[in-house]
């Protein structure tokens, strides 16, 4: 799945090339993020909102509680998401938009309880309220913010960066 998917970017690279490479340019970056927003029936604007929080978008990013990347992934959930190496550019989105989708499909499409269960963890999100955690609230509503700029129109966008 991840080598085929990794194949679609870069056509000229060989096995090794896509286990070693982590530099790569924005547009490269931006086309994995459409794909696998597309493969996993995200918005992109979402993907990149989420991206924005987690990590404002450096791959090198590492938490204080040990998650790393673009969308701060921690050890056990890369191994639950078959992602080998989490600051891999490529593997984090794969792997992070892959967590996301099944958080929508968990919390039947509420955004909110995904954003939560995203940053607290899915023990942490009982019932139909976001939890009562002062990070995650913050959380909700910095990913939501970045969400409807990176949503909006373009001339509108401009005018809110």
């Amino acid at each position: 799945m991840g080598a085929s998917a990794t194949f679609v970017f870069y056509p000229a690279w060989t096995s090794l090339d896509a286990d070693t490479r982590h530099s790569y340019s924005k547009e490269e970056i931006g086309r994995a993020l459409g794909f696998y927003a597309k493969r996993n029936r995200l918005d992109p604007a979402l993907l990149r909102a989420v991206i924005k929080a987690e990590s404002d978008f450096r791959h090198d990013a590492v938490s204080r509680k040990g998650a790393v990347g673009l969308m701060q992934l921690t050890p056990a959930a890369a191994v639950s998401l078959q992602v080998t190496d989490r600051y891999d550019p490529i593997q984090n989105i794969r792997g992070g938009s892959k967590h996301l989708r099944y958080l929508l499909d968990r919390y039947e499409g509420n955004l909110a309880l995904a954003l939560a269960a995203y940053n607290a963890g899915v023990h942490r999100v009982k019932g139909s309220s976001v939890p009562q955690i002062a990070e995650t609230r913050a959380y909700v509503k910095k990913v939501m913010k970045y969400y409807h700029r990176y949503a909006a129109p373009a001339s509108t966008a401009r005018h809110q960066a």
